[in-house]
């Protein structure tokens, strides 16, 4: 017998029934929705003719960050989308829109709020330290006013969030706002790549740190 044909993304409770709609021939392979990881080894290794993901879970971070990887990879081109809801009979196809944009078009990646790069931003090394509200993260671009990390899954746009650069007993720290925020997959687990604006920075410390730590 080939490999499945369905994988299929779901919270627990809902999986029996799920797997009732999109058939129960002994070729449809499920996974919790707390574990998009394992769901995303499992597609890549199968490439199942139909992915099917639970509606609820579909609109969450995790399950949009799933569905942007599955149409990233071109292996996955012949593997349907199809969102199902637990508790009627709704049913859709996710659409791919592959738009290629003119190679003359640039598109920067967005640091802080879209279009409004109001001081030089610099990638950052490595091993710059630093943490929001007390959780480590990793910086990736910074500036005088905010800066690009990945941190946790819980970060959220408008939350306010509390940066200290780095080490203990020699950091900075420094009140902002997070603006924009996505949730990512990676073998660590799923994380957000965040962009924050710092509120009243003191631009001769951050300026200081980011000469120290950025990448030459």
């Amino acid at each position: 017998m080939s490999g499945p044909k369905v994988i299929l993304v779901a919270a627990p409770e809902h999986i029996p029934a799920l797997r009732e709609r999109v058939g129960d021939d002994g070729r449809v392979l499920t996974f919790a929705d707390s574990d998009p990881l394992r769901a995303m080894d499992a597609i890549n290794a199968e490439r199942p003719r139909v992915i099917a993901l639970e509606r609820v879970f579909a609109a969450s971070p995790r399950g949009a960050a799933l569905i942007a990887r599955i149409k990233e990879d071109p292996a996955l081109e012949g593997s349907e989308i199809r969102i199902l809801s637990h508790d009627s009979d709704y049913q859709r196809v996710s659409p791919r829109r592959r738009q290629t944009p003119p190679k003359s078009v640039v598109r920067p990646v967005p640091v802080l709020d879209p279009g409004t790069r109001r001081a030089p931003r610099f990638r950052m090394s490595d091993a710059a330290e630093a943490t929001v509200d007390g959780q480590p993260v990793r910086l990736t671009d910074m500036s005088t006013v905010g800066v690009q990390l990945v941190g946790p899954e819980s970060l959220r746009p408008k939350q306010a969030a509390t940066v200290a650069l780095g080490v203990p007993g020699r950091q900075i720290v420094v009140a902002g706002t997070v603006v924009w925020a996505r949730v990512e997959l990676s073998r660590r687990g799923p994380a957000a790549r965040v962009g924050i604006e710092f509120t009243d920075p003191d631009p001769a410390a951050i300026g200081a740190f980011l000469d120290a730590n950025r990448q030459r």
